[in-house]
């Protein structure tokens, strides 16, 4: 159960899309944000030039671009996600879609995103560990041995890949295995309930806290 992540208005997005559904994957939109170095955005981007009502209405029309998307991640993004009222817009068009959930990519430690999302109580995550920002077998593996350890250590952790030749070439081996290792792949909607069922049940008593930390 790979979640799949198109970007909107390309050649063949709506069309892997619908084949995406077919075999039960879950579709994202990847959305182009404003990046802080200006690169090209292509269609269906979304920038701090736009009024409001440019900005909702260019994120509406590339949600209904794809079948069945059931959330929004950010492509680049590391100029945008910084601004709190352009996460704002993002936030309010998702939820008078239907409460679509939110992962945001941190490309860049200054995003305010995920917290937007949560003030907006919409389903929102982030990403734990990119995995091929170095396209060589042997460094995505390390990536995806990260990511796994996060796993293991928080309950849930989000990985975000490319279709690159390599990245494939090693998930088709590494997805397999892990069963072995105690963790199980799931659609990110199912990864946001999870992660929000452990937020609740979490103690909010101060000297709870203090109790388990002391025991470490």
């Amino acid at each position: 159960p790979v979640t799949y992540a198109f970007l909107p208005f390309t050649p063949h997005s709506a069309l892997l899309a619908r084949r995406a559904r077919r075999t039960g994957k879950e579709v994202m939109l990847h959305l182009p944000m404003t990046s802080h170095r200006g690169a090209p955005l292509g269609p269906g981007a979304v920038d701090l030039y736009m009024t409001e009502g440019e900005f909702k209405s260019t994120l509406a029309t590339a949600l209904q671009s794809l079948p069945g998307v059931k959330g929004v991640n950010n492509h680049m993004g590391s100029l945008l996600t910084r601004h709190p009222g352009a996460m704002r817009w993002v936030m309010e068009t998702l939820q008078g879609l239907g409460g679509l959930y939110f992962v945001d990519s941190r490309t860049t430690v200054a995003t305010v995103a995920e917290q937007v999302a949560k003030e907006h109580r919409l389903p929102s995550g982030r990403r734990d560990v990119f995995l091929d920002n170095v396209r060589q077998p042997q460094a995505i593996r390390a990536q995806f041995e990260i990511l796994l350890r996060k796993a293991q250590t928080n309950g849930y952790a989000i990985g975000i890949g490319h279709p690159y030749p390599e990245t494939i070439a090693a998930l088709s081996g590494l997805l397999s295995g892990l069963g072995r290792r105690g963790v199980r792949l799931v659609p990110v909607s199912r990864l946001l309930e999870i992660q929000e069922k452990r937020e609740w049940q979490r103690p909010s008593s101060p000297s709870l806290k203090v109790v388990k930390n002391s025991k470490r």
